[in-house]
């Protein structure tokens, strides 16, 4: 490894590991091939600021950074190094998002990367954005397990996986698409596709392991876009653990998506790194393989940071930034109002947040006859900092580009959509004009122990409100069915960024709190 970089979660730091049944193999036979991975990339093209315990501040990630790093692991195995990356790459602040991930394949063009997987994200402005993306794009996009209904084939521009040649080697990668897909994006932007579930899923990989060996491809990586939430659980441990025994001995590296949490780790035999997304990391995997029998005999996986300040920036890739920049700023860069306090996120999606109140009482007061509003957590997408607030910052929080919608519905149906919000697997339901409390130790669609009005007065099932929620939720999204039976449903065609710059005209400076909207017994 460089020394300029800062590896973690170590699990095979104490060096290579044979393969399990391997004999040693004459040094004139070896190979090392390089894997590089990112995850989550999320269109964060510009630097991170963390915080460290001290309460100093450290510039991680950003484009310009990553591509020295990767430039720099590329410069050590010049001829057998792949750059991989499993998914979401486009989707994120105004400087990807506004521009459709446009600048983002750029971006990845010139760092040169090798593949991407179809993650959900990528279908965030539709399929004609996302061939737009595929047909500027100089590497293949990837997943085995999406299909086109009407032909009950593979979509144009979507290959189930790639073979490279390296220096004589054979390395196939294989594209996994996220099987919840349908639940987080909205129904026209996937519509006529169908993405397979978890064991049809793990039966596509099987079958493209098999097609791989019968090319006599023996390097194969798994780069799915499912994730671990622990070294042992989550989608994508389901996943490796519902292969076939013998086709998990023959993949040699798995790439983690979808969530970025730092983790190194091996499930049913397969080496996996999942690392830091949002470009604050990547994984680095060397596999030495036998060029005779095209084995991987060892392997070594590190998940490593991009610290910003530690490298010089590329300057390519700094400059399509730094143009990119100039036409956002110009879109942009106007001042909308001011926030007297940081608007943050909370620590984790289940919980009320500063900006769920904020954002969902834009909604609730931008039409007055609307009783109650509901935003899904997933659906915030960044923090605001404290001071002037930019139309730039309100994009970054709300990229999507989703519309208001005005429905009615029963008290009992409002306490239903709580019910469907109360921390289930996408997070807890933002709301403004209400409070309410769940136990959270109680079985999930049995929670909500209390709904209150303003004036304190408990909820009336029978009475009918008027709420507004987004089009996502609206069309059921993140499993919020019951917003999909309201009456005199209404798209106003409102984008959400246009509620909160007249919610910020109206009352500016802002100081969102959290109030107390949601107890958890």
């Amino acid at each position: 490894m460089a020394a300029l970089v800062l590896a973690t979660t170590l699990l095979w730091a104490a060096g290579a590991q044979s393969k399990p049944g391997s004999k040693p193999v004459p040094e004139d036979r070896i190979a090392e091939v390089q894997i590089l991975g990112l995850n989550e990339t999320h269109g964060q093209l510009v630097p991170l600021s963390e915080r460290n315990a001290d309460g100093s501040r450290t510039a991680v990630g950003g484009a310009a950074a990553l591509g020295t790093y990767l430039d720099r692991e590329e410069a050590e195995n010049p001829l057998r190094t792949l750059t991989v990356d499993s998914g979401d790459f486009m989707q994120g602040p105004a400087i990807s998002s506004y521009f459709e991930g446009k600048s983002t394949v750029e971006v990845y063009n010139e760092i040169g990367v090798d593949s991407v997987a179809v993650g959900n994200h990528e279908f965030d402005w539709g399929r004609d954005a996302l061939n737009q993306r595929i047909a500027e794009a100089r590497f293949p996009f990837l997943a085995n397990n999406i299909i086109e209904d009407a032909t009950g084939k593979q979509p144009a521009g979507i290959a189930p996986y790639k073979v490279f040649k390296r220096d004589g080697l054979k390395i196939g990668v294989i594209g996994v698409g996220n099987p919840d897909t349908k639940n987080v994006t909205l129904p026209e932007a996937t519509e006529g596709l169908s993405f397979l579930d978890l064991q049809k899923t793990a039966t596509e990989v099987a079958g493209s392991v098999k097609e791989l060996k019968a090319a006599k491809v023996e390097t194969v990586v798994l780069t799915p876009h499912m994730g671990l939430e622990t070294a042992t659980e989550g989608p994508l441990a389901d996943l490796l653990k519902a292969l076939p025994a013998e086709t998990a001995d023959e993949l040699d590296f798995a790439l983690g998506g979808h969530i970025p949490l730092d983790i190194t780790t091996e499930v049913n035999g397969v080496p996996v790194v999942q690392p830091l997304g949002n470009t604050r990391g990547y994984a680095d995997a060397t596999l030495t393989v036998d060029r005779r029998t095209g084995d991987v005999t060892k392997y070594a996986a590190t998940s490593d940071r991009v610290l910003t300040d530690s490298v010089p920036p590329d300057p390519a890739v700094k400059a399509i930034v730094d143009r990119y920049q100039v036409e956002l700023q110009a879109a942009l860069g106007e001042t909308v109002g001011e926030s007297t306090t940081s608007i943050l996120r909370g620590a984790t999606r289940t919980v009320e947040s500063e900006m769920g109140n904020f954002v969902a009482d834009s909604m609730r007061t931008y039409y007055p006859e609307v009783d109650f509003a509901f935003q899904n957590a997933g659906g915030l997408r960044a923090d605001i900092d404290q001071g002037p607030i930019t139309l730039e910052e309100v994009y970054a929080v709300l990229p999507f580009n989703n519309t208001l919608v005005t429905m009615n519905l029963t008290g009992a149906q409002v306490e239903q959509v709580l019910e469907e919000g109360a921390n289930s697997q996408y997070g807890t339901v933002q709301v403004s004009g209400l409070t309410w409390a769940y136990d959270a130790d109680a079985p999930f669609g049995d929670r909500v122990t209390r709904v209150t009005l303003p004036d304190g007065t408990p909820i009336d099932p029978n009475a009918t409100y008027k709420i507004a929620t987004n089009n996502f939720m609206a069309t059921g999204g993140d499993q919020f069915i019951t917003l999909t039976k309201g009456t005199n449903t209404t798209d106003t065609q409102t984008n959400l960024v246009d509620t909160v710059v007249r919610y910020l005209e109206l009352n500016s400076p802002v100081d969102p709190q959290v109030e107390g909207r949601l107890t958890v017994e």
